[in-house]
C-alpha cells in the first residue's frame, strides 16, 4: 500500500499535492494555489510572515519524555472522531524510536530494557513496519555505521 492511500481522516480532496524532484512542477502548484492563498489572509487577517490563524491542538504541543513505559501507554487505535490524538501519539511513538537510535538517553533506555514495545491497529502497526523497514533499507534509520542496523523497536502484532 503507497503512502498516498493512508490518511488519518482528512478527506481526499483536503490531502497535501506532494511533489517530488519536479521543482517546475512545484512552481506551477505554488502559482495556481496563490489566489486561495491571498484570499484566506484577506478573510483571515493574516499576513505573508506569520499564520496567526494557525490553530494547533493541545495534544501535539505537549512534551514527550521517549521511556519504555511511556511508549507502552501510547494508544495507537484509530478513533475517527479525534484523528488529532492518534497523530499526536504517531508523532510521540516516532520520537521515542528516534531518540532509541541517536539520542544518549534513549540509547540507554534500549540498553537497559531492550527494545521498545509499538501496539495499537492491526493496519497501523502493519503500514508503521511498512515505513520503519523502508527507512531501515534506504539506512536512513540510524546515523551511518559500518554495523548492521539492531531496531530499537519492535512492532508486536
Amino acid at each position: 500500500m503507497t503512502p498516498s492511500t493512508i490518511s488519518l481522516s482528512m478527506p481526499l480532496a483536503n490531502r497535501p499535492v506532494i511533489i517530488i524532484d519536479d521543482p517546475k512542477a512545484v512552481a506551477r502548484e505554488i502559482k495556481k494555489q496563490m489566489p486561495q492563498v491571498k484570499e484566506n489572509l484577506l478573510n483571515t487577517g493574516d499576513v505573508y510572515s506569520f499564520n496567526w490563524s494557525i490553530k494547533v491542538n493541545s495534544e501535539l504541543q505537549k512534551p514527550f519524555t521517549p521511556t519504555h513505559d511511556n511508549m507502552a501507554k501510547l494508544n495507537l487505535f484509530c478513533n475517527p472522531k479525534q484523528p488529532e490524538k492518534l497523530a499526536a501519539n504517531l508523532r510521540r511513538a516516532f520520537s521515542t524510536i528516534v531518540a532509541g537510535n541517536v539520542k544518549e538517553v534513549g540509547m540507554k533506555e534500549i540498553e537497559k530494557h531492550g527494545p521498545y514495545k509499538l501496539h495499537g491497529d492491526t493496519k497501523i502497526m502493519a503500514h508503521m513496519d511498512t515505513l520503519l523497514r523502508g527507512f531501515v533499507s534506504q539506512h536512513r534509520i540510524k546515523l551511518p555505521s559500518k554495523t548492521a542496523y539492531i531496531p530499537c523497536y519492535e512492532i508486536i502484532k
